[in-house]
């Protein structure tokens, strides 16, 4: 090797380690500032993979947990701490990725100037990198199918092309389960099989394709898996309800993204100058790349991978649009990214086939370009002061022990990145909460918080959660840029009057008494009615005793007055119900109880006491008491 290239190498690999290490110290979960609770899942599920619930991101059936289960793995086998075991997992295959795609060109500089657009996106196509968005993980395994899939091309043994097909599909069923956007991917892999097949083989058999038989049997055991998959995962109708714009839908969307690129192009988009000269180069170096496929258009068209990209591109873009999800999302920017890097793959591969002098030309263009998309996804990082990692503040929780937290979603899961084995968070039961059974375990902690943020004005004497009754235990104190305050769980011990309850009739007879609240009487209207019901609670897993307070006109008889019954799902399920006659009342002066004990086995919704009334005689609901045994 001449000295020359020798050099050349150290500063092309000091450069690319240079890219690499400036990304993983910004943008990987355990450095990056806007650390948030979607990253904060990922973390979580690192520390303590669950199969089969742990498949998918939690709460939903889509974003296979590949990172998670591999960031398990890797914890596992080096006792690292969770968060850095999915940071190095999710660069790992980030860096493989790249090293992958990189094989399809030939010049270092392109190299390099592809190296900036993967690990230094623009802002607006952050989520590349990001743990809790698909993007950059989709395109790393594509990448490694395709460099793959040239292997294939050069080996003359059947066996190796045999397992050499097997490894990309199960690195594509991978990528499906990450994300269901790669069935794009798939169909043109497809696509660029059977038109290699067809235009080299003599013979038009297909079947006799090697390889072929082992794509099968991946096929169906990768049908298999995605579906085992997401029959496990928590189902999410908002996702499935409504697939496909109309075409109303698809003009708005177009307008948003013609908006959004004018915010971009005249300097206003979220008042980022840098973005605003990412845009303008953008441009500049789509028009010279137009420009010089032009003059070297015979070349570029016999690459089978422009045509795979550019392919990729115009129909990720066509998803976009008629995509509902993507629409009812406010045409979010994160739904580009994918869009954003295969053309920009797209844009190089005409770059790398161009002459000498016109390659130095584009490459310092998209070098410039690319600087402008690195300033403008690290400026506020860096100014007007250097932010600080948000997992290092996320350490101050340590300080708590073991401990529960329950906070608004955006100050929940990410408590517990520090210490996933001592803080248990979650969102509180008015938020978006992922997974039900941590929420449950919160309480299951000796020693429970809860954070003011914007869920809560101030902290409450007593407040409920998740069927639990909370009362306040301690003073109030700031920890980890948050408010906080200690609670603890006590029984829960309520009167409902007439009130909070609902009745079947609008005539009924209500009198207010100072000693004892409402009284209500059961009139002809409500007959085979219910006299009262509600008031539609949640309780959580317990035993516990519910006290009618009724009085009747006429204590002789056996004839059934009424049905006392507790019920949950809006009256379709029966948890316990008491039938009341005439001769259960000693008196006709004063209101007996009639108690009914039950117990619940996990956290329950809408739970109503009902009274029904059967028209015999004259009867009066006082109040309702409702205790917790144990």
């Amino acid at each position: 090797m001449k000295s020359g290239e020798k050099y050349g190498n150290i500063i092309y690999y000091g450069l690319l380690g240079i890219i690499m290490a400036f990304s993983f110290f910004n943008f990987s979960p355990v450095y990056y500032y806007f650390l948030n609770p979607d990253h904060a899942v990922h973390i979580l599920m690192t520390a303590n993979f669950r199969f089969p619930h742990d498949l998918y991101f939690w709460g939903q059936d889509r974003l296979g947990s590949f990172i998670p289960l591999l960031g398990h793995l890797i914890l596992k086998a080096t006792g690292m701490t969770a968060v850095w075991a999915v940071s190095v997992s999710n660069y790992l295959v980030l860096i493989a990725g790249w090293f992958s795609i990189s094989t399809l060109f030939t010049g270092k500089g392109t190299k390099l100037v592809l190296a900036m657009f993967w690990f230094l996106p623009p802002l607006n196509f952050l989520d590349f990198l990001m743990i809790a968005q698909p993007f950059g993980i989709e395109m790393s395994l594509l990448a490694i199918s395709i460099f793959i899939y040239n292997k294939i091309k050069r080996s003359q043994s059947v066996s190796k092309q045999i397992l050499l097909t097997s490894l990309i599909s199960i690195i594509l069923i991978i990528s499906l389960w990450v994300s269901d956007l790669t069935v794009i991917s798939i169909a043109l892999l497809i696509s660029l099989t059977i038109y290699d097949w067809f235009k080299h083989q003599k013979s038009k058999n297909i079947l006799r394709q090697p390889g072929l038989n082992a794509v099968f049997f991946w096929i169906i055991a990768g049908f298999l898996f995605i579906t085992f998959a997401k029959g496990e995962a928590d189902k999410d109708i908002r996702y499935s309800e409504q697939l496909f714009n109309g075409l109303h839908s698809i003009l708005l969307t177009v307008r948003d993204i013609f908006l959004q690129t004018y915010d971009i192009l005249t300097f206003n988009y979220e008042d980022n100058i840098y973005l605003g000269f990412f845009g303008w180069l953008s441009l500049f170096t789509v028009l010279a790349s137009g420009y010089y496929f032009s003059k070297i258009r015979e070349k570029v068209i016999r690459d089978k991978w422009f045509w795979f990209f550019l392919a990729q591109t115009v129909l990720s873009i066509a998803a976009v649009l008629v995509s509902h999800w993507v629409f009812r999302n406010g045409v979010s920017r994160r739904y580009f990214v994918l869009i954003y890097i295969s053309f920009v793959i797209t844009i190089l591969l005409i770059t790398d086939k161009s002459e000498r002098r016109q390659q130095t030309f584009i490459n310092i263009l998209l070098t410039l370009t690319a600087i402008a998309a690195a300033l403008s996804s690290t400026v506020h990082i860096y100014y007007p002061e250097r932010q600080v990692g948000k997992y290092e503040e996320m350490k101050e929780f340590k300080r708590l022990g073991k401990a529960g937290i329950i906070a608004g979603y955006w100050n929940s899961y990410i408590t517990a990145v520090a210490a996933p084995d001592k803080i248990t968070a979650t969102p509180n039961d008015k938020s978006y909460v992922r997974n039900t059974k941590m929420a449950d375990s919160v309480f299951r902690q000796p020693d429970l918080y809860i954070i003011k943020d914007s869920w809560l004005d101030s902290f409450p004497d007593r407040i409920d959660q998740f069927g639990y009754r909370l009362q306040q235990s301690g003073k109030p104190f700031e920890l980890g840029g948050a408010s906080l305050c200690e609670y603890k769980v006590i029984k829960i011990h309520d009167i409902y009057t007439f009130p909070e309850l609902k009745t079947s009739s609008k005539t009924i007879i209500t009198r207010s008494n100072s000693k004892s609240g409402f009284t209500i009487q059961a009139d002809s209207s409500i007959r085979y009615k219910y006299l009262v019901y509600g008031p539609f609670v949640t309780l959580n897993k317990g035993k516990y005793k519910t006290v009618f307070n009724l009085k009747t006109s006429n204590n002789y008889g056996n004839k059934t007055m009424a049905t006392l019954d507790v019920t949950s799902d809006y009256g379709k399920r029966e948890i316990a119900a008491l039938k009341v006659k005439q001769s259960n009342f000693t008196d006709t002066t004063s209101y007996h109880p009639f108690e009914l004990t039950f117990g619940i086995d996990s956290l329950t919704k809408n739970i109503e006491f009902r009274v029904y009334y059967t028209g015999q005689d004259k009867l009066w609901f006082n109040k309702l008491e409702l205790l917790q045994i144990e």
